[in-house]
């Protein structure tokens, strides 16, 4: 079964979300109330649920405390609306990824202290890809086929469980990358920060159980490497 993805609005951003995640085969579930949005949002293939998120009893409705509910994305063109429905979400369920939209660095804090796991800044995000299409067109290319098309090629973040195979060891022991012709882009260690270390600065870092790897690689090699790193001995 896909795993879902919960869109509070079928906003401008909203569509362009759900094209780039469908397209990566989540099954994609839009909560919004407006009927021509609704439409619009069916006609494109998308599930949709009538329903107003003011009210805990429709969050909790929306199957937001299910395990095959990957994120909740809050997408409103409403500010105070989606601050009041990310603070929401995150009493009810602790543990699921809420990407909300802000406009604002101080908007952007607020909702981080709402409970927001990541930011989407549309301005900031705009500015920066015409930077890239200025002076690193290259680079900007090899993003959109790895991030926004069907591309073979994936990111991929890997927690590492207590007991692991890989539990212990360093990175440049991870002889195994060569095999799968894996791409380690580096490592969040919780111990340190909350911070990535990009595995190009030449740090033997040591990993640990809850450490997350960041990988690139063929969809089938990252299968593949996820089973040999969620081997317990």
């Amino acid at each position: 079964m896909r795993n879902k993805i919960l869109i509070y609005s079928f906003s401008s951003l909203a569509v362009q979300v759900a094209k780039v995640l469908n397209e990566k085969d989540y099954h994609i579930v839009i909560i919004e109330e407006d009927e021509d949005l609704i439409n619009k949002a069916k006609l494109l293939g998308y599930e949709v649920k009538n329903t107003s998120l003011l009210d805990d009893e429709n969050i909790i409705g929306i199957g937001i405390n299910n395990d095959d509910i990957k994120a909740f994305f809050c997408l409103g063109d409403d500010k105070n609306t989606n601050l009041f429905i990310t603070l929401s979400v995150r009493n009810i369920n602790k543990n699921i990824k809420i990407i909300s939209v802000s406009s604002t660095k101080e908007g952007n804090k607020t909702m981080l202290l709402a409970g927001a796991n990541k930011i989407i800044n549309p301005y900031e995000i705009g500015a920066l890809r015409i930077f890239r299409l200025l002076h690193k067109p290259l680079i900007l290319d090899v993003l959109d086929n790895i991030l926004f098309s069907k591309s073979d090629i994936e990111v991929a973040e890997i927690t590492i469980k207590k007991g692991s195979i890989f539990d212990g060891i360093y990175l440049r022991d991870l002889k195994i990358i060569n095999r799968e012709d894996i791409i380690i882009l580096g490592i969040q260690d919780k111990e340190i920060s909350d911070k990535f270390i990009f595995f190009s600065t030449g740090i033997n870092h040591k990993i640990d159980a809850d450490d997350t790897l960041v990988v690139l690689g063929q969809s089938e090699n990252l299968k593949r490497f996820k089973k040999e790193i969620h081997h317990i001995i």
